[in-house]
């Protein structure tokens, strides 16, 4: 079973701050909001063992581990076992792995615990910064599953996940998606798997269920009429969006915008 202790949307006011308290990481960007609410969200002691998903080339686990002594793990394919190109990146990972042998890099996708290196029940802290919206729908139970195995008793996760706002697809997108939070009982459960990241809300319903434990969406707050109206969420703008456009080669793709969904549980058994 699982506490929650936050679910929110990145908000500028928190921005400001971390950057302003000049923070690790923080910028006015999501993951300029997202490593600092990483690093801000617990004490981090140095015996803990802490797990990044999805990390790529990020810095955050190495600061974590430099600044703090934590035994950091990070479990990521960079691209190699499904051999795309997209996340190679036209980069090399075996040379930044060399570089920091304080992190210990784990080339796999979690999802399959059976076939997994990692071990279970390990890790005090699981965390993601803009890397589980990547997951295909259809792996997202077994993932959160996975992580579920490997984080001990009394552990915490921190997962900040890029959420696409419906309204960058138009007025029907945002139609559908608003009958999705109203009426998504009634839906087949292949129907909402495939729009699995169409709402925060359904969001979080696959994680209750992954995790057998009951997350409270309307006491958090983060229902999609709120995350189309309200102006206290941060957006990434629209520099850092062509930015990633232009540096993953997506030049046929159009600008979204999209905000950052922030969970933050603790494991209570």
């Amino acid at each position: 079973m699982y506490e929650v202790i936050e679910i929110a949307f990145a908000d500028p006011r928190r921005l400001l701050q971390y950057k302003l308290d000049d923070i690790f990481g923080a910028e006015f960007s999501l993951k300029g909001f997202d490593y600092p609410w990483i690093l801000q969200s617990r004490e981090w002691n140095g015996t803990d063992k802490i797990l990044d998903v999805g990390a790529g080339y990020s810095t955050l686990p190495i600061h974590i581990a430099d600044s703090y002594g934590n035994e950091v793990w990070a479990v990521d394919d960079f691209g190699i076992e499904s051999d795309d190109k997209f996340w190679k990146r036209k980069m090399e990972p075996t040379g930044h792995i060399s570089k920091y042998p304080q992190v210990k890099y784990v080339l796999e996708r979690l999802g399959d615990i059976e076939n997994s290196s990692l071990p279970l029940n390990y890790f005090d802290c699981i965390y993601s910064a803009s890397a589980l919206e990547h997951v295909p729908p259809q792996m997202a139970e077994k993932v959160w599953n996975h992580m579920d195995k490997l984080l001990k008793p009394g552990g915490v996760m921190l997962h900040a996940v890029d959420m696409k706002l419906p309204t960058s697809r138009g007025l029907l997108s945002l139609i559908k998606a608003s009958l999705i939070d109203l009426f998504g009982f009634l839906v087949p459960k292949p129907y909402l798997i495939e729009n699995l990241y169409y709402t925060p809300k359904r969001y979080l319903s696959m994680i209750s269920g992954s995790l057998h434990s009951r997350l409270s969406v309307r006491k958090w707050n983060v229902g999609i009429l709120r995350m189309v109206l309200d102006p206290r969420i941060v957006i990434e703008p629209i520099d850092w969006a062509y930015n990633r456009i232009v540096k993953d080669g997506l030049t046929e793709v159009a600008l979204l915008r999209v905000a950052s969904l922030l969970i933050h549980l603790r494991k209570t058994s």
